[in-house]
C-alpha cells in the first residue's frame, strides 16, 4: 500500500480529532460542560473517516461499517455513562485508565458476542440508552475546591498536539495489532479521552461528568446517522447516504441547541 495512502487517513484523523477537542475544550470554559459536551459528541472525527472509507472501497463496504460503528457507538454510551458517575469521585489519572479499560473491554465482548444484524444492534444500542440514562439521572456531585482555568499562550498548542499524539499512538498500533483489534481500535473514543484528559485538571471531575452528559444527549444523532448510511449506502450510494447522515446529525444537534436555548426562557 502507497505511503500517502497510509498518511493521508491518519493525518485526517489526528487534524479532526485535534480541532473537535480543542474546540470543545474552549467552549467548555467560556460557555459551560454543554456546549463542550456537545461539540465533542458530534461527528467531526468519525465523519472524515466514513468519507476516506467512502472513497476507498464500496457501497457495500459502507454499509457494512456504518452498522459495525452503530454497535461500537452503543459502546460509547456506557462509556460516557460511567464517566458521568466515576469523573467526579476519581482523579484524572484513574478516571482515564478505568473508563479506558471498561471500554475496551466492553468493546471486546461485543465485537465477538454474536453476528450483529441491524434489528440487534438497534435494541443493543436502545438498551444502552436507557441503562445510561438510570445511571445518569442522579445529581453530580459538586468537586470539593472550586478551579478556576488560567489560559496560558501555549495552552491550545499543547491541547492540539496531546490529542494529535494519542490518535497518531492508536492509529499506528492499529496496524500491527491484528484485525479484530483493529476494529476496536478503530471506535476507541480518543476525543472523548482527550477531552477528559485536558479538562479534569483545569476544571475538575464535576465539569467533565457534565460535559459527558451533555454528550450522551447529543449521541443519538450519530447513532441516527449511521442508522441512515447503513440504509441508503447501498440503494442511494455512497455521497447520498453520507450527506442525509450528515444532515441527520445537524439536525438533531440544532434541536438539542434550540432546546437548550429555550429552557431559560420556559423557565422563567
Amino acid at each position: 500500500m502507497p505511503f500517502d495512502a497510509l498518511l493521508l487517513p491518519l493525518l485526517v484523523k489526528v487534524a479532526a480529532a485535534a480541532l473537535v477537542v480543542v474546540a470543545a475544550s474552549l467552549a467548555a470554559e467560556k460557555a459551560g460542560p454543554f456546549y463542550g459536551g456537545m461539540i465533542t459528541a458530534l461527528p467531526v472525527s468519525t465523519g472524515p473517516a466514513f468519507v476516506i472509507l467512502a472513497m476507498e472501497h464500496g457501497d457495500g463496504f459502507l454499509a457494512d461499517a456504518a452498522l459495525s460503528g452503530l454497535v461500537g457507538n452503543a459502546t460509547i454510551v456506557l462509556y460516557l455513562a460511567l464517566l458521568v458517575r466515576i469523573a467526579p469521585r476519581l482523579g484524572v489519572v484513574a478516571t482515564v485508565a478505568v473508563s479506558s479499560a471498561f471500554w475496551i473491554a466492553l468493546a471486546a465482548t461485543l465485537r465477538s458476542a454474536v453476528d450483529w444484524t441491524l434489528p440487534l444492534a438497534v435494541l443493543l444500542t436502545l438498551g444502552c440508552y436507557g441503562l445510561a440514562a438510570r445511571v445518569v439521572s442522579a445529581p453530580i456531585p459538586a468537586d470539593k475546591a472550586a478551579r478556576v482555568a488560567r489560559s496560558r499562550w501555549y495552552d491550545i498548542p499543547a491541547r492540539a498536539g496531546l490529542v494529535g499524539l494519542l490518535v497518531a499512538t492508536v492509529t499506528t498500533l492499529s496496524h500491527s495489532i491484528g484485525p479484530a483489534a483493529t476494529g476496536i481500535a478503530a471506535v476507541f473514543p480518543i476525543a472523548l479521552t482527550s477531552l477528559t484528559a485536558i479538562l479534569h485538571p483545569r476544571l475538575g471531575g464535576a465539569v467533565v461528568a457534565a460535559a459527558m452528559r451533555s454528550a450522551l444527549l447529543t449521541n443519538p444523532g450519530l447513532a441516527l446517522a449511521l442508522l441512515t448510511a447503513h440504509l441508503l449506502a447501498e440503494p442511494a450510494g455512497r455521497a447520498v447516504a453520507l450527506s442525509a447522515a450528515l444532515a441527520v446529525s445537524l439536525s438533531w444537534a440544532g434541536v438539542l441547541l434550540m432546546w437548550r436555548l429555550r429552557r431559560p426562557v420556559q423557565a422563567a
